[in-house]
């Protein structure tokens, strides 16, 4: 009895933990991107909602560009299955 006990909280013990780290992808589009107005990014998150993310900083060209911080809309909807090929 022991034994199945122990076993039954390793599972639950294991399902809290790889719940806990979730890491999402995220499809932003970004605003007011003059060059392309169709510019997306990929974005990987550790923790919290693709919606909650608003700014994205990146560096473009470590020389030129550095630090450039773009306005996005995110979401973590899979639009794969829906392309038209």
């Amino acid at each position: 009895m022991k034994k199945l006990l122990f076993f039954l909280g390793a599972i639950v013990v294991l399902f809290v933990v790889t719940s806990c780290t979730k890491e999402r992808t995220c499809r932003c589009a970004v605003f007011g991107a003059q060059a392309n107005p169709q510019k997306i990014r990929i974005i990987k998150i550790d923790k919290g909602s693709c919606e909650d993310v608003r700014y994205v900083l990146f560096d473009q060209d470590p020389v030129l560009y550095p630090d450039i911080t773009d306005s996005v809309l995110c979401t973590d909807f899979d639009f794969e299955p829906y392309t038209n090929n």
